[in-house]
């Protein structure tokens, strides 16, 4: 048997390679998964969902029902502690007021899971047994099922970004801008496709993007009137998260390089003494925001004058846009779909093409590997193994994909772009 699955591995063309590579990582991985969530429920003689490798129980759904609790607000969603989405999203969410929130909820989830499915098939290269191959892809995934738990609604701007690389790819460039002018208005991470159409020499779309961006910004102001309370909870939003233990829990950020072993040393990260970690996160906060800019810019720079490949800018960015603000939970790793799968279909064949594929796909599985029965430590409470080996992980992918970046390449780019 294992002969003959070598066989047909063999047998497959380079794109087929890298979806069986990756599918492969994904069901082992969600195997290994329930394997050790099977042995954490006997050991703590619990039941599922006391014991479960995805987030606290007790708050299954609460992202969806806390956005949904401010549109009883109407336009005035802003005049107090509210939500961390700019006024244009709220906007677009206040029909949830009238609705019944129970079955809005498994209206947009069930969206997000058909989409979900449906890109994995569509840009899923041509290999034998396609849709089971689609289904390991969709229904193994580690983020999607987070995102479920959490009910969270970053799955209404999984679409909108899936929808914007899908319309840039096929060249409608007005409809891309169009479609990402309405994610940045949802949250402010996707303006790092911007880039994009600069890489390509697309200004007139540039600037289009960008004052339709503005427009909808000034729409959702002027008609929730935010005011000074849209920036009290986007700095609460910010500050909470750099600061915070919680900020660590569920989150592939690279500041978890640095907070969970200051986390892990200072006085035993037990809560009488997290005051330390407190100030220990202020302290640094500003030089990490300090290097990923720099970090950034470098991306920027190597994604406009020395790549040429639409699938690794779109993973250099995406993974700039998960894994650089001070915390970015779990669920945001749903916008590595598009790029894994515009990577599958890639024309080159660089020599890491494997490693690149089980370094995606360690992205993609649970690593909350302990007993999880309603938290029962402090250090269970704010990390799992995924706190640190992510970001790890996603600087190793970083190291390989720009592994053709150098002083002298950029500066000869340059001064042929210019030209």
């Amino acid at each position: 048997m294992f002969h003959l699955i070598v066989k047909a591995y063999q047998d497959f063309s380079c794109a087929q390679k890298r979806v069986a590579l990756f599918c492969t990582v994904l069901l082992v991985g969600m195997l290994c998964a329930f394997g050790v969530m099977a042995v954490n429920l006997y050991l703590a003689n619990d039941y599922y969902p006391n014991v479960t490798f995805l987030f606290d129980p007790r708050y299954r759904l609460s992202d969806f029902y806390d956005v949904a609790s401010f549109t009883k607000l109407g336009l005035d969603v802003y005049n107090q502690s509210g939500p961390n989405y700019f006024p244009f999203f709220m906007l677009l969410l206040l029909p949830l007021k009238y609705l019944n929130w129970k079955l809005a909820f498994w209206c947009i989830a069930s969206l997000f899971v058909a989409f979900y499915g449906f890109m994995a098939y569509r840009f899923m290269p041509a290999i034998p047994f396609k849709a089971v191959w689609a289904a390991i892809f969709t229904l193994c995934s580690y983020p999607l099922w987070f995102t479920l738990n959490r009910g969270n609604v970053e799955m209404l701007l999984f679409m909108v970004c899936g929808l914007f690389i899908w319309a840039y790819q096929e060249g409608k460039l007005k409809t891309a801008g169009a479609l990402l002018a309405l994610a940045i208005n949802m949250k402010l991470y996707p303006a790092v496709f911007l880039v994009l159409f600069a890489a390509d020499k697309k200004y007139k779309e540039l600037l289009y993007t960008c004052g339709l961006t503005l427009l909808m910004f000034g729409i959702g102001y002027w008609m929730t009137g935010a005011g000074e309370n849209l920036q009290n909870n986007l700095g609460h939003f910010a500050l909470y998260h750099q600061q915070r233990p919680f900020g660590l829990q569920f989150s592939h950020s690279l500041m978890n390089l640095i907070r969970v072993p200051a986390f892990i040393t200072l006085q035993g990260g037990h809560p009488l003494t997290w005051e330390s970690f407190t100030v220990f996160s202020k302290e640094y906060a500003l030089g990490y925001l300090l290097f990923m800019f720099v970090l950034f810019g470098v991306i920027c720079l190597y994604v406009l004058f020395i790549s040429q490949s639409f699938w690794k800018n779109v993973l250099l960015l995406t993974l700039a846009e998960i894994a650089f603000p001070f915390v970015s939970s779990d669920y945001t790793l749903i916008h590595l779909v598009f790029p894994v799968l515009l990577w599958f279909s890639a024309q080159e064949t660089p020599i890491y093409a494997g490693k690149l594929c089980i370094l995606l796909g360690l992205l993609f599985i649970p690593m909350n590997w302990w007993a999880h029965t309603y938290y029962m430590s402090h250090y269970a409470m704010v990390l799992n193994a995924g706190s640190l080996l992510r970001p790890l992980i996603i600087l190793w992918i970083l190291a390989v994909l720009m592994q053709d970046c150098s002083f002298k390449c950029l500066k000869k780019n340059l001064a042929s772009f210019v030209r």
